[in-house]
């Protein structure tokens, strides 16, 4: 069950490749020890109203990748570093204009309390 969340601001060029992007963090996470491509769920959220603290980047795109509790810490540092590899190549040209601040988070949801 796990989610990719991807959260951008309105001023980013590649919210245009929103699709392509979370076509491509599915696959990459899809790749995953452990992780079931079919049963991944990948969806985006446009920030239109947001503010970023003075000398940071003018926008910013966040993604939260959940997976489920029981893996072992070195693979999940794996997931994340190889996700936000694949974040940093979807917005690349944000990142070498200076106008993204680029972030991922990798979450555990509780196998006990998670309910589909």
């Amino acid at each position: 069950m796990p989610h990719i969340h991807l959260e951008t601001t309105a001023d980013l060029a590649e919210n245009g490749q929103v699709p392509d992007i979370l076509e491509a963090l599915v696959a990459k996470l899809g790749t995953y020890e452990s992780i079931l491509a079919s049963s991944i769920k990948a969806y985006h959220t446009l920030r239109v109203n947001w503010h970023m603290g003075e000398g940071a980047p003018s926008g910013f795109a966040h993604c939260t990748v959940a997976i489920m509790t029981g893996r072992p810490l070195e693979l999940r540092q794996t997931i994340a570093a190889g996700m936000y590899a694949e974040l940093k190549h979807q917005f690349a040209s944000s990142l070498e204009n200076g106008e993204v601040s680029l972030t991922l988070e990798l979450r555990e949801m509780d196998r006990d309390t998670y309910m589909k």
